[in-house]
């Protein structure tokens, strides 16, 4: 199977505040009962998923991540949990021993380009009538910071290092992912996108936010001693369209039960 790219999970523990408040909101959006059975798609270090436990004090929850790294973090912060089991596997091959009544995921899919075969595999993972809850970045995200990064793709210092590239993020519209889920098998289906600013407390923290969080694919092109600089002409690019060190994020928002 192919797995996501690997990430700092060092990193994404210490800047990732943005997506775990996200996570936080989407969770209201549960109404659980509390007993049942979920999965965590695209769990990371497992910030959001001990939020998502604590919303199921009689339920459990399989949480699973692409990268290394974050499964590694993840099972160190569940060690000694039975309520929790953490695994390595990637969300267009997923695979689960018993149907699940619960999908949750924040801040995960639009790393995944094939959406008609995501939703067709968390429908499959999911009992007759269960809920796949979730938030991505959707169309229109981080405009400001895509357009900068490309910009400075094409800069002299680092053209050669993107040759053949192409872009590991993927951010869709609303009206396209509902029927997608439509035709994988969900119903009652919602999908709505609204903006959320992420600001930082100055452009080398917006740079470091940017390597660790967004500009992975762009940092494994990359020497090591390249990295920074990219990172930073980005950030400040950025800063210069309105004078802020801050990310324009689009979220896109899913909520659906699958069919009978």
């Amino acid at each position: 199977m192919t797995l996501a790219r690997e990430w700092d999970a060092g990193e994404y523990e210490q800047l990732s505040a943005p997506q775990t408040r996200w996570g936080g909101e989407v969770l209201e959006r549960l109404d659980a009962r509390g007993d049942e059975v979920a999965i965590d798609a695209g769990c990371g270090t497992g910030r959001v998923t001990e939020m998502l436990l604590a919303k199921l004090p009689e339920g459990s929850v399989l949480a699973v991540d692409g990268s290394r790294a974050m499964v590694e973090v993840a099972r160190k912060r569940f060690a000694g949990e039975p309520r929790v089991r953490v695994e390595r596997q990637d969300l267009l091959s997923l695979e689960v021993e018993e149907p699940v009544d619960l999908i949750f995921s924040t801040a995960t899919f639009h790393w995944i380009a094939d959406h008609d075969r995501l939703f067709a595999n968390l429908a499959r993972a999911l009992k007759p009538n269960g809920r796949l809850v979730a938030q991505c970045g959707g169309e229109g995200n981080i405009a400001h910071a895509t357009r900068a990064t490309n910009e400075t793709m094409k800069e002299e210092r680092f053209r050669d290092y993107f040759v053949g590239w192409q872009d590991d993020k993927y951010y869709a519209d609303a009206g396209t992912t509902a029927r997608r889920l439509e035709a994988a098998g969900f119903e009652e289906v919602e999908t709505w996108l609204h903006g959320e600013v992420a600001a930082f407390d100055s452009v080398d923290e917006l740079a470091r936010f940017l390597a660790a969080v967004v500009l992975g694919g762009h940092m494994e092109r990359l020497p090591e001693q390249e990295q920074g600089p990219f990172a930073e002409a980005v950030a400040e690019k950025v800063v210069a369209v309105d004078g802020r060190p801050a990310l324009d994020y689009v979220r896109l928002n899913i909520v659906a039960r699958r069919s009978a």
